[in-house]
């Protein structure tokens, strides 16, 4: 019996979804498979070869930032093992590897994009197409395939090839086509945002002080900016909800919520503990809270745990914030013709932006 031929073609490249699923893209005779699968429950997306009018692939610095943060962590758990027990100092040697381990295979990857694949009546993001190496490999891989069945666009058709309107698909989802109901996308800045990310930093600051002084006014301001950080959270959720931010900004506003929690019940563990330690001034909250701030996280391992995730979630969520709202904000200034005429060399060519 004759082996049978397969239908699709695994090409490179996935992405995990947020928390679950995973991104796959599969070439099969005459068209691409765009696969979202979670659970045993599958979505998918086909885009025939003759309907893909430009495969558009952006570098952004994702990369590096991680790079940058990674790099810092490593430091930052490197840092106590000078002046903590052996036990103590073995763990976060460990996790410092671990750290150096997963920097080697992100410099490995290379440079980090964004790809999306555009059609008449849709713009769909490739999540799968991540990285810079994998992009070039499926374009290679895909173009004979669309120039076989489109042809060879000239120089000459170049040229002639009209400017898309600017807000095209400004008001359609990245899934949504023809006959689709219509979703009100409301315009949102993202101030609460901004004032969210850099709360985080301040409070990231605020709990790096504490490994300099032992006071209590740092201890004061980090816990009204972390009731602050609990507002603001609960603000930009509100306003994302059915807005034009990126799906990256949302995304770390929701791991943002998830941090506060966690660092909550961090900080609920650490209360408890102290007042089983010290019973006598369990019933004073002036005195906990003063000697909570005398405490030096290089005297509590405890303590140290909790600055640290602290600190990592100032880096891995405040930083990356500022610059994506960033972004965002300075590309909703850009002049309506400058994105018009970008948009119209975006159909032809495959375009690759530094970020």
């Amino acid at each position: 019996m004759a082996n049978k031929v397969k239908e699709y073609q695994k090409l490179p490249g996935s992405k995990k979804g947020f928390f679950i699923g995973k991104y796959t893209l599969w070439q099969g005779r005459d068209h691409l498979l765009h696969i979202f699968s979670r659970f045993g429950v599958e979505d998918y997306k086909r885009f025939y070869f003759n309907d893909i009018q430009a495969i558009i692939t952006r570098k952004t610095i994702v990369g590096k930032v991680q790079n940058s943060i990674i790099g810092c962590l490593i430091l930052l758990f490197l840092l106590p093992t000078v002046t903590l027990s052996v036990g103590w100092s073995i763990f976060y040697v460990i996790v410092a590897a671990t750290l150096f381990i997963i920097l080697l295979i992100n410099l490995y990857l290379g440079p980090t994009c964004e790809t999306r694949l555009m059609t008449a009546v849709q713009t769909e993001k490739l999540h799968s197409l991540n990285r810079l190496k994998k992009s070039f490999r499926v374009m290679d891989r895909l173009r004979p395939h669309i120039q076989q069945t489109q042809g060879i666009l000239s120089r000459e058709d170049i040229i002639k090839t009209p400017v898309c309107p600017a807000d095209r698909n400004t008001l359609k989802g990245s899934g949504q086509t023809k006959g689709s109901p219509e979703v009100n996308i409301k315009h949102e800045k993202g101030r609460a945002h901004m004032i969210l990310f850099m709360l985080l930093l301040v409070d990231g600051v605020l709990v790096m002080s504490e490994f300099f002084i032992t006071h209590v006014v740092p201890t004061i301001l980090s816990s009204v900016a972390g009731l602050s950080i609990v507002i603001f959270v609960i603000v930009a959720l509100v306003r994302q909800h059915n807005s034009n931010l990126p799906a990256s900004l949302r995304t770390l506003t929701w791991t943002s919520l998830g941090f506060v929690c966690l660092t909550f019940v961090m900080g609920y563990v650490i209360g408890i503990v102290f007042f089983m330690k010290n019973p006598s001034i369990a019933y004073n909250q002036w005195e906990v809270f003063s000697s909570l701030s005398k405490l030096s996280p290089w005297e509590s391992p405890l303590k140290l745990s909790y600055n640290i995730l602290v600190l990592c979630g100032a880096l891995f969520l405040g930083i990356p914030g500022l610059i994506i709202q960033r972004r965002s904000e300075s590309r909703e200034k850009q002049p309506a013709a400058t994105r018009s005429e970008t948009s119209g060399h975006q159909a032809v060519y495959r375009n690759i932006e530094t970020g």
